[in-house]
């Protein structure tokens, strides 16, 4: 990886030279490999998927991993634990997402 200095001074460049959010989060990951943070990592979805997919993908993964269902399932209760860290994880990587492109409700 490279210094957070670095990429702090990398994502000013990148927005100088106009560049959205996801596009440099992927040139980034071309050059270093995929962020665990990135929002698009988290979804499972490449950088140029459509609105719909992004949707279709993000409502799939909340189904699967909801909490609720889990109890339902009668899974421990170690992996309901995990799952509300999960959501969680995939709500704000759609959030992210959702401002980044000015998505329509």
């Amino acid at each position: 990886m490279y210094h957070p200095g670095e990429a702090v001074f990398l994502e000013r460049v990148a927005e100088i030279f106009g560049f959205a959010p996801n596009e440099f989060r992927r040139i980034r990951a071309s050059h270093f490999g995929p962020d665990r943070d990135d929002p698009y990592t988290i979804l499972g979805v490449g950088y140029t998927a459509s609105e719909d997919e992004i949707k279709r993908t993000y409502r799939l993964l909340v189904k699967q991993n909801h909490p609720d269902s889990m109890m339902a399932r009668g899974v421990p209760e170690e992996f309901v634990k995990l799952a509300n860290d999960k959501l969680a994880a995939i709500n704000g990587a759609f959030d992210v997402i959702e401002k980044e492109r000015g998505f329509k409700n």
